[in-house]
């Protein structure tokens, strides 16, 4: 059986000198070999990452006239055949729209992630993806500093997918073969929760804000991040449904009904991902009643996390104002999913019952349990009236002993 030929790849050509003057004749340079040509990058040796983003330019306008499920079809679909890169490339292809509707951030994150997996993972196959190579990515995937577990975890659950979705649409044959997904384990869940001294000094420093070299009186820089805050404690929404959320019916916005007092964190279609719940919740009376005065107080703006016209991203602007308000040893272990943990925290204490909270939350009973329940009032507290029950009984045991000596004395 012929061996599958190799996708384009970069070739040091040496430098030529003259045979008897030894004068330098050409210098070297990195060029791309595809089959039986040979492309000149006009990069030395020491460009060789710009020889490589040449290459991929190459490569984008080799296939641009081809549909990946073609190149996949002449290559063959064995799992020595098949490039992790084809795949990939097919499954951005499949889910353009999907990745289209992300957020700003997240999906500079996920582009960001892509563009490391394209550049590591090109000229391997399927066959390729092992405990070794998985290890090598982490290492070597960003330049200068090696991804941490949890990093190098997210962006590989991200090729599993798509490789499983290559296969799935018959674009690769197992035939037997099992991947090896070795994946670094899961960090420990954050179990931080802010106070509600915290939430208040968080909220009041950024309802305070200003920035006084604009305008006579200065300008309010952070009053969104203030916003946010309070939808995230009264919710437990996530970060970006609270970002997007919306005061008006929009397809593909969260929206909060202010006249029912109904957040549709996923829009009246609820289209979320079903490990991404984001069900409708009621708007805590307290809550409502500052969204209906942010909301008359803006009439011109329909995004409810509003700052200078548009629903931007919270993730800058939290991460300066946790620095300012904590010291560096709290700012590093809480964030902004943290508001959840905290919604439901208080939750617990307040003895909401367990299928309430986890309806609330979007989540399950065991999780609810598992990661909050130690915050209610009466958690273990049937160790604790045993001990005391136990601490009774031996109290009147010693007492009924002592009463029957003096008696038979």
């Amino acid at each position: 059986m012929p061996r599958p030929a190799k996708p384009p790849h970069l070739v040091w050509i040496k430098p030529k000198h003259d045979k008897e003057t030894g004068k330098l004749i050409s210098r070297g340079y990195w060029a791309i070999k595809h089959r039986t040509k040979l492309i000149g990058t006009g990069c030395g040796l020491e460009e060789r990452n710009e020889a490589e983003r040449k290459r991929l330019e190459y490569e984008v306008t080799l296939y641009a006239d081809k549909r990946i499920a073609e190149i996949v079809e002449e290559n063959g679909k064995g799992v020595r055949d098949v490039l992790v890169v084809d795949l990939i490339s097919f499954y951005l292809e499949r889910h353009e729209e999907k990745i289209e509707a992300k957020s700003k951030d997240r999906k500079r994150d996920y582009l960001n992630t892509v563009e490391r997996l394209l550049r590591f993972w090109a000229g391997k196959t399927v066959y390729d993806i092992n405990e070794r190579s998985i290890a090598l990515y982490q290492q070597t995937a960003r330049a200068g500093k090696p991804l941490s577990n949890n990093h190098t975890r997210r962006e590989l659950q991200d090729l599993k997918a798509m490789v499983l979705f290559g296969i799935r649409k018959n674009l690769c044959d197992l035939n037997g073969h099992v991947i090896d997904w070795e994946l670094p384990e899961p960090p420990e869940p954050r179990m931080e929760f802010y106070t509600r001294a915290e939430v208040a000094k968080l909220v009041w420093t950024a309802w305070r804000a200003k920035n006084m070299a604009i305008g006579r009186n200065g300008i309010y820089t952070s009053r969104h991040i203030a916003r946010f805050i309070l939808i995230g404690v009264g919710t437990g929404t996530r970060s970006e449904k609270i970002e997007q959320a919306s005061y008006v019916n929009t397809d593909n916005r969260p929206w909060m009904d202010l006249e029912n007092g109904i957040f549709y964190r996923a829009g009246v279609a609820n289209k979320s991902p079903l490990n991404k719940r984001a069900d409708p919740v009621r708007i805590p009376d307290d809550l409502l009643a500052h969204l209906r005065r942010w909301r008359a107080k803006n009439p011109d703006t329909d995004n409810v996390i509003d700052h200078n016209g548009k629903a931007g991203s919270t993730r800058r602007a939290f991460f300066s104002l946790k620095h300012q308000v904590f010291d560096e040893k709290r700012a590093k272990v809480v964030n902004r999913h943290t508001l959840k943990h905290t919604c439901a925290s208080w939750l617990m204490k307040d003895e909401v019952p367990l299928e309430i909270i986890a309806n609330y939350l979007s989540t399950t009973v065991e999780v609810i349990k598992a990661h909050y329940g130690h915050f209610s009032p009466d958690f273990h507290e049937e160790v604790n009236e045993a001990r005391k029950t136990g601490r009774k009984k031996r109290v009147e045991k010693e007492r009924a002993k002592r009463e029957a000596a003096k008696k038979a004395a």
